[in-house]
């Protein structure tokens, strides 16, 4: 599997999510098992920054800018979008029955982080935070 930075000139949050995601398929290559072709758009308002994330079976591609074929769009600051990193989960999707999780819930209802596509590819969604996470698994 290959994470691999696309663009001249990558942002530190680009460099941050291909990092995250190397390292983690490297730690646990089980994680390579959440490879199924989606598309992932992180815009982080107070970091004025939008990243786009390409993933297919063999390869995810990271890189600066909106795409319009996302199926999964993350709006939020850089704060929440780090609280998202490190949420308990369960099935993929922050765990309702830890602290951790409860408050990226909350988030959520108080549309402090707004996900597009919520509802439409839950199991998408659940596959890229799965490879974003540094938390345990519930």
């Amino acid at each position: 599997m290959r994470v691999t930075v696309v663009g001249p000139e990558p942002s530190g949050l680009t460099m941050l999510v291909s990092d995250l995601v190397e390292q983690n398929l490297a730690r646990d290559g089980d994680r390579s098992r959440q490879l199924r072709p989606s598309v992932v758009v992180l815009d982080v308002r107070d970091a004025a920054v939008t990243v786009h994330v390409r993933i297919e079976r063999d390869e995810v591609r990271v890189g600066d800018g909106d795409v319009p074929d996302a199926h999964v769009r993350v709006r939020t600051d850089s704060e929440r979008l780090l609280a998202l990193t490190n949420a308990p989960l369960r099935l993929g999707l922050p765990d309702p029955t830890r602290p951790g999780g409860r408050a990226v819930l909350r988030d959520l209802a108080l549309r402090r982080v707004r996900v597009r596509g919520l509802f439409r590819h839950p199991v998408r969604l659940a596959r890229f935070t799965s490879l974003v996470s540094v938390a345990e698994s519930g």
